[in-house]
């Protein structure tokens, strides 16, 4: 895994501290719970979690543009056919 920093553009206008860092439970309170949980019991997982997206980030820049354009459109029908077999369950299940 690369261990080179991530350099943003300064005309983006923000600092990797405000991409990265602990997700606002007010943001997402479906797991606000978990989310507190986890800060009081096992913060390891929390930081875990951030390197990974840090690590998927890197990943991805070592990509050519090509490669991420594909990568991104997988993505992109994994999405859709995630979302059409949950609407078949959905279906099965008001159906019963």
């Amino acid at each position: 895994m690369p261990t080179s920093s991530i350099i943003l553009p300064e005309e983006l206008g923000v600092t990797i501290e405000q991409i990265f860092h602990p997700v606002n439970p007010e943001a997402v309170p479906e797991i606000a719970a978990v989310l507190a949980w986890l800060a009081k019991n096992d913060p390891d997982v929390l930081g875990a979690v951030a390197e990974v997206d840090r690590g998927l980030i890197w990943a991805t820049l070592e990509l050519s543009p090509l490669d991420r354009l594909h990568q991104a459109i997988q993505i992109g029908l994994d999405l859709e056919e995630m979302a059409e077999n949950l609407r078949k369950q959905r279906a099965a299940e008001q159906a019963a």
